[in-house]
């Protein structure tokens, strides 16, 4: 049984904070550190000083970067740049996007949703996580004690109730609704009626939650739910979450590439031997004159048929298509993980420093050319219907196996474990 619960929600006082666009952040995962900087600049309130703080030379176990978004957080609360809902609430997203000159919709229910272990079956993953960042994660929630970015949580609904309820609550006017410096519009609706939150809850109690994005999270969450227990503060047991039905239009699932770096002759000897043993392939040309939209496009169809991926390399871009037959289930990530990355990175020490991912063409494009990746791997996307399945399956996918677009953004609402779950 999934058990959500609504929850006062600190929000930046409009009073204070009057252009939301000026502080909200992407997740801590997909910011670089020039990113990092820019969104510094942007506003003394960015949330970035919260979610993933500078490092700075001499920093210590007493100075750092979380102990400085512990002090901002509290320093905010006392200025009232953040201010407490007055009362427990659902609410409602809907975030707009274009995406090759099509526009989407994603509705979404923000919620404090119970941690569950794996185990139960409540709430399943369906990537692979990674020490380091879970590391870093708990550091800041221990620091912090609240949840500045939700999860990102799917829900099948497929008699399309959710949908109901977010037509009729989007009647009316929204606390807020502003477009981000990426031209993506954010529209969020508070639902405080005892009947309405009800009919929520009663929605979701018999749903297993998938969660698309933020494992890392979800896992530090609940860790340190187990450590601290009651002295976690009220809310401990909870963690913030957007939830999205599987069927709603606007999920969109985009691919992570891989850049490969750090690769020694007789590792990229190997990859070509890979090719040549497993793999059909085209030459397609230099780098710096690849149609990466026709390319992509090429991908797409032979995908549709069998396992394809893109293959971008210094020299040039091949397109490999898998001579074999796909085991049952099997799918491109995997495939990928199997015959070239766990071969070509065996006895590296950390595969972690040799391997990095994004969801852009060009920018895997361009860290070829420029000199950043010897290797990039282009993958199709992995359809929703597969990452339920596997998810069902108890079967997870390699971490970076999918790209729920556009990501969720930080600051929109903070769950606080203490404040948001104090009757007052």
């Amino acid at each position: 049984m999934a058990v959500i619960v609504p929850f006062r929600g600190l929000r930046y006082n409009p009073g204070l904070v009057t252009e939301l666009a000026d502080v909200i952040t992407p997740p801590y995962d997909m910011i670089t550190a020039t990113e990092q900087e820019r969104l510094y600049r942007r506003s003394p309130y960015n949330m970035i000083r919260l979610e993933y703080g500078k490092s700075l030379p001499g920093d210590d176990a007493a100075n750092n970067r979380y102990t400085r978004a512990a002090a901002s957080f509290n320093r905010w609360l006392q200025e009232e740049a953040l201010i407490a809902e007055d009362e427990p609430s659902f609410y409602l997203y809907r975030q707009s996007f274009a995406l090759r000159e099509q526009l989407f919709h994603r509705n979404g229910l923000v919620a404090a949703l119970k941690l569950e272990p794996y185990s139960g079956k409540t709430i399943l993953p369906h990537e692979d996580t990674l020490a380091s960042p879970k590391k870093d994660r708990l550091e800041l929630l221990r620091r912090c004690r609240a949840n500045f970015s939700p999860i990102f949580g799917l829900f099948a609904d497929p008699e399309r109730r959710f949908a109901e309820i977010c037509s009729r609550a989007q009647q009316g006017s929204p606390l807020f609704e502003f477009a981000d410096r990426e031209g993506q519009r954010h529209a969020l609706w508070k639902v405080a009626g005892a009947q309405e939150q009800a009919e929520l809850a009663e929605l979701i109690a018999p749903k297993q939650i998938f969660i698309a994005d933020g494992h890392h999270r979800y896992e530090t969450a609940l860790q340190f739910s187990q450590e601290s227990g009651p002295r976690g503060g009220r809310g401990s047991g909870y963690v913030l979450a957007v939830l999205v039905p599987l069927e709603d239009p606007g999920l969109v699932i985009l691919p992570f590439h891989r850049l490969l770096s750090g690769l020694g002759a007789a590792q990229r000897e190997l990859l070509f031997e890979i090719i040549d043993k497993h793999f059909h392939f085209s030459r397609c040309g230099p780098l710096e004159e690849l149609n990466l939209a026709a390319f992509v496009g090429e991908m797409a169809a032979r995908g549709r048929q069998q396992p394809a991926m893109g293959l971008l390399l210094p020299e040039g871009s091949m397109l490999l298509w898998f001579k074999e037959k796909r085991n049952a289930g099997e799918l491109d990530v995997s495939i990928l993980k199997r015959l070239f990355l766990d071969p070509l990175l065996e006895g590296s020490g950390d595969p972690e420093k040799h391997l990095d991912f994004t969801n852009s063409e060009e920018e895997a494009r361009q860290a070829v050319l420029e000199g950043r990746a010897q290797a990039a791997f282009l993958l199709n996307p992995t359809p929703i219907e597969a990452v339920a399945a596997r998810a069902l399956r108890g079967e997870n996918m390699p971490q970076k196996s999918t790209c729920f677009y556009p990501k969720l953004p930080s600051g929109l609402v903070i769950h606080h474990l203490e404040l948001s779950h104090r009757e007052d």
